[in-house]
């Protein structure tokens, strides 16, 4: 009965995670639909505007700032974006990184339009939300544009001035999200002192604010939190301060400039020669492509950070793969917790755990006396000092005065 009912409940759950898959497909084809219409070029910022949801106005409003707008209607609020937005976008060009500013630079060179190629839906809504670019289909293809008041805004602000505060702000950006990445989480009062330290230069508490906070809704690799800026990955970020917390006498590993400015890259997997070992072997046993295996070792460096249970990454592989023998998944038992050993990891505030390891054994102390007074039966003793072996009656080599027998032979 329980059997028959474990499947009842079952299949009731699997019916409802595929009704939710297919309510969620149908919501992306509608919000698509929304965002990718025909387009005239080129586009004034008002008909760009006038294509808007109230949220969706709203979302710009709120991202710019712009203040006693919340109660108009409609049709009001779009009057009032489509004045004010012009006096505030040229602001705004300079809390963007590289990546952004080259799509409205493009744009702007090109007609007021770029092709959407490569550039995700979620990408598209965050561009949207800040006023910096629009969706639409142009010639039949789908197109970022900019409308014509504000190509203009950005052709007169584009200069050695600008350029320069992209390249920093692109800095700050890849060194913000390099921390996130190896620590999990980072306070960002820590963020801002850190890269203050690899920079050489003072940085704007709030202009550093502001500048990750468009980057993390366009590249979604960082968000903010109550206990500071935390990776996308992180499910718990008080988890992972707290356990950094257990750990007051570790500092926060010292990565260098260039490993943050790496690690901070939109994609980057970390790949130390343990997980290296891992790959070689899967691509050695197992037909998998680049991706397959760019994805294994996404899954397993996330594992590491995200379980205690160093075995889920042993679980998550066996439910991958298929094993032809117990030798070959102990082979790769053995790699996975050398894997684990040599990875960076949140808790350890960015450290592996044999970096620890090997830093506590520097400062252990000398081993007392009498460390184990466990003797398996019928094993033999030898003293050190003598190298020969002791008898039961002897003196017992610990110092105690007593007898082996009585002492550290029981």
């Amino acid at each position: 009965m329980d059997e028959k009912n474990g499947f009842e409940i079952s299949d009731v759950l699997l019916h409802a995670l595929e009704s939710a898959k297919s309510y969620g497909q149908r919501l992306e084809q509608k919000r698509e639909r929304r965002l990718w219409k025909n387009i005239d070029m080129p586009c004034s910022l008002s008909a760009a505007i006038n294509r808007l949801t109230k949220n969706e106005m709203d979302k710009i409003r709120k991202n710019l700032g712009l203040k006693n707008l919340s109660a108009l209607k409609k049709g009001d609020l779009a009057d009032e974006l489509v004045r004010v937005i012009p006096a505030h976008f040229g602001q705004l060009f300079y809390r963007l990184d590289r990546g952004m500013c080259d799509l409205v630079r493009a744009a702007a060179r090109n007609s007021g339009f770029v092709p959407s190629e490569g550039i995700t839906t979620d990408q598209v809504a965050s561009l949207m939300g800040y006023g910096l670019l629009f969706p639409g289909v142009y010639d039949r293809q789908r197109v970022l544009f900019l409308p014509a008041e504000l190509a203009d805004v950005f052709s007169r602000a584009d200069g050695k001035e600008l350029i320069n505060v992209v390249r920093r702000n692109t800095r700050w950006v890849r060194l913000t999200h390099g921390m996130a990445y190896y620590y999990g989480v980072a306070n960002t009062w820590f963020v801002q002192e850190r890269i203050e330290q690899l920079t050489g230069n003072e940085v704007d508490f709030l202009e550093l604010f502001d500048v990750v906070s468009i980057a993390s809704d366009f590249y979604d690799q960082v968000r903010l939190s109550p206990y500071g800026l935390a990776d996308t990955r992180v499910f718990d970020a008080e988890k992972v301060v707290a356990e950094q917390n257990k750990r007051p006498g570790v500092d926060y590993y010292p990565f260098s400039k260039r490993e943050l400015l790496i690690a901070g890259e939109p994609g980057y997997i970390d790949r130390p020669p343990a997980m290296n070992r891992i790959i070689d072997y899967l691509s050695e046993h197992y037909s998998l492509t680049g991706e397959d295996l760019d994805e294994i070792s996404f899954q397993l460096t996330g594992i590491i950070n995200m379980e205690a249970n160093p075995i889920e990454g042993v679980k998550y592989l066996l439910g991958m793969l298929e094993f032809s023998s117990f030798e070959v998944v102990q082979q790769l038992t053995d790699q996975f917790m050398d894997l684990h050993n040599n990875t960076r990891q949140w808790v350890l505030k960015g450290h592996t755990p044999n970096e620890l390891f090997q830093e506590e054994k520097k400062h252990l102390r000398p081993l007392p006396a009498e460390p184990f007074k466990f003797v398996p039966k019928n094993a033999e003793v030898i003293d050190i000092k003598t190298r020969k072996k002791i008898g039961r009656n002897d003196p017992c080599p610990c110092g105690s005065g007593k007898k082996f027998k009585r002492c550290c032979g029981k």
